[in-house]
């Protein structure tokens, strides 16, 4: 099995950070995401590092993230999610491209951006303008 996902994104950029792997039931909605998101982003903006992608339960309750997070990519639910920096541009840039790419979440932050493909729609900001 390849770890590529798209031209320039790779399965291992999505890893938790402890070093667990992505479930293999995640990897067709990550393909989705690269192709639909992360590789118009960095044709706009150059390359984008994955700050954030997968997550288990366990690690996304250690830093404080939403009990539901699309970063708990789990089976059975739609759409899985990553926090992104582009090499340019700024934080309300990069939210605002993907807004008009129909991202399904969304959420601004001072430093990043979070992005997935959910069904549906929603967005939040952390404050940050």
């Amino acid at each position: 099995m390849s770890d590529r996902l798209s031209p320039h994104f790779v399965l291992s950029e999505f890893a938790e950070h402890d070093g667990v792997r992505v479930p293999a039931h995640a990897l067709l909605e990550l393909q989705e995401l690269c192709r639909d998101y992360l590789e118009p982003l960095r044709r706009r903006f150059g390359p984008v590092v994955v700050m954030s992608g997968y997550r288990t339960a366990a690690y996304n309750h250690r830093v404080g993230g939403a009990p539901y997070s699309f970063h708990i990519y789990q089976p059975g639910r739609a759409g899985v999610a990553a926090d992104v920096v582009p090499a340019t541009g700024n934080p309300r840039q990069w939210y605002d491209f993907l807004d008009r790419l129909g991202a399904g979440g969304l959420g601004l932050y001072r430093g990043h951006v979070h992005v997935d493909n959910r069904p549906g729609r929603a967005r939040w900001s952390s404050g940050a303008q």
